[in-house]
């Protein structure tokens, strides 16, 4: 196991391991927030982790379908289609008259995992692939 040290002096960058890490406690204290607003639980964590998971969870699973993007616009773009996905899920929620915590991060959680999946999809338009060609005479 390399230490920071060694990282350091093989001209790997520390912050470039703090990403991922980083990555799994927003998604773990988003998934505290949905466990506790689904559950009911009395909290005092229990609202701002809600609140959390209702923007974390958009926001992952599209950085996640934009991975192709530079990093600053990735998370821009991430950031205001999750504020968007939020509002709209809450005022059409609110229209039909079915809002509800769990109602909001149920729904919340499906959109935000079905644009997950859609960004495990098969690249279709090329760009980015490479093709192995294979001779037949060898």
């Amino acid at each position: 196991m390399q230490t920071i040290s060694d990282r350091s002096a093989a001209g790997v960058p520390v912050s470039a391991d703090l990403v991922p890490v980083l990555a799994g406690a927003v998604f773990a204290a988003s998934a505290v927030g949905a466990a506790l607003a689904y559950t009911g639980l009395d909290s005092p964590l229990r609202a701002p982790l809600a609140l959390f998971y209702l923007v974390a969870a958009p926001a992952e699973a599209a950085a996640f379908s934009l991975r192709r993007l530079e990093p600053l616009d990735r998370m821009v773009a991430s950031l205001s289609g999750a504020v968007l996905i939020d509002l709209l899920t809450a005022e059409s929620m609110a229209g039909l008259h079915l809002w509800s915590t769990r109602n909001g991060v149920t729904a919340v959680g499906a959109i935000s995992l079905l644009l997950f999946l859609s960004g495990t999809g098969v690249n279709h338009s090329g760009a980015g692939r490479e093709r192995t060609v294979k001779n037949s005479e060898t």
